[in-house]
This record gives structure tokens, C-alpha cells and sequence, in this order.
């Protein structure tokens, strides 16, 4: 009896579809997968961060990246695509191809977590993540209440785990407070379903 084996890429194979490919995917350890679908509270979540970011950037060197944005992490031979990624300074780039470039100097990598994603987000990519020399901030920002986890550098090698969960609270992200009922503009969260003796 035959097994299937389930095909392996190298990364230079996955930067090649990738480039021509109509939909984003993600690569791990030779594995190529589609992004998830993304719901509406995930969508205003994002453009409320790239936003609020960009409004209090304007005039200073940090710029804020919507989905979309490769970044690459050398330590963990990855790409990802982060919800959101603020950049301080200029840019720099690992060139993959000659129109096709990843970013290797985030400060603050935002994530909003999906259902389908929760773990990878915060397990193997936060594993990753904190191994990336300039980034000084991760958050990971919950779409069906009001929960936003995140971690900042305190040194090389340790970090500070925190968490907002109201929406009278102010969050800093890269020196700039937000409210976060700012981030959670015009999201709806479902309502609990009534108990069945009420």
C-alpha cells in the first residue's frame, strides 16, 4: 500500500508561486498553506490599528503596514504576513526576487487572532517572532471580545506579558497611546445565547 507524501518546498520555489500567486500563503518547514479567511470584525480591527498608528506617526520615523507586507525572519528561515507591522526608521529588506522584497526590521508586529490561527499566533510565530533582533513589541489583539495580549522587550532575551481588557483603557503602542475602544470601532460582538430556562 502507498502513502502519500505530501510535497516539500524550498523556500525559493515558495518565493516563486508565491510572487504570481493571486492569494497570500504562509511557508513552515517546506509546507505551503492559504491564508485564512478573514471576517469583518478581523477587517475593522486592522483599519482601525493601521489608523489610529498612522495618524499619531505622521511627522516621525515610524511608518504602520497593513496585511500584505512580507516580513522574513532569518533565525527561522520564515515569512509571514502579520496584521499589522510598524516599522521605525528606514525599511530593510531581504530582496527575494527583483520586484519582490520582505521586510527584516519590524518594532511591532500586531496580530488579530482568528479561530482557525489562535495558536499558531501565539505559540510558533511568537516563537519565532521574539527571536527578530529589532522588533520591541507583539500583540495579539482577540476579535470576539474585548482582549488584547501583548508583550514588550525588556532586554536581548526577556520580555514583559501584559493585557487591556476594557474598552475605558489606553494601550502604547511603538510610544503612541490608544484608546482601545478605538481599536474596536464599529466591531460587533455576538451576544451569548439565552440559557434555555430564561
Amino acid at each position: 500500500m502507498e502513502t502519500a507524501v505530501e510535497k516539500r518546498y524550498t523556500l525559493e520555489e515558495y518565493l516563486e508561486m508565491e510572487y504570481h500567486a493571486e492569494t497570500r500563503h504562509y511557508f513552515y518547514d517546506g509546507r505551503v498553506a492559504s491564508m485564512s479567511y478573514t471576517s469583518n470584525n478581523h477587517g475593522s480591527i486592522i483599519a482601525n490599528l493601521i489608523g489610529e498608528i498612522g495618524l499619531r506617526a505622521k511627522g516621525t520615523n515610524f511608518r504602520a503596514y497593513p496585511p500584505g507586507r512580507m516580513l522574513y525572519v532569518p533565525e527561522c528561515r520564515l515569512n509571514y504576513y502579520p496584521d499589522v507591522m510598524v516599522v521605525k526608521g528606514e525599511p530593510v529588506f531581504r530582496q527575494h526576487t527583483k520586484k519582490m522584497h520582505a521586510t527584516l526590521n519590524p518594532h511591532v508586529l500586531i496580530e488579530v487572532l482568528l479561530d482557525s490561527t489562535e495558536e499558531n499566533d501565539r505559540i510558533d510565530k511568537w516563537y519565532c517572532y521574539r527571536k527578530i533582533p529589532s522588533l520591541q513589541q507583539y500583540f495579539m489583539v482577540v476579535q470576539d471580545q474585548v482582549y488584547i495580549d501583548f508583550y514588550n522587550r525588556i532586554d536581548e532575551t526577556r520580555w514583559e506579558n501584559s493585557y487591556v481588557d476594557r474598552m475605558d483603557q489606553e494601550i502604547e503602542i511603538a510610544g503612541f497611546r490608544i484608546k482601545v475602544e478605538d481599536i474596536y470601532l464599529n466591531v460587533q460582538f455576538e451576544k451569548p445565547e439565552p440559557k434555555a430556562d430564561q
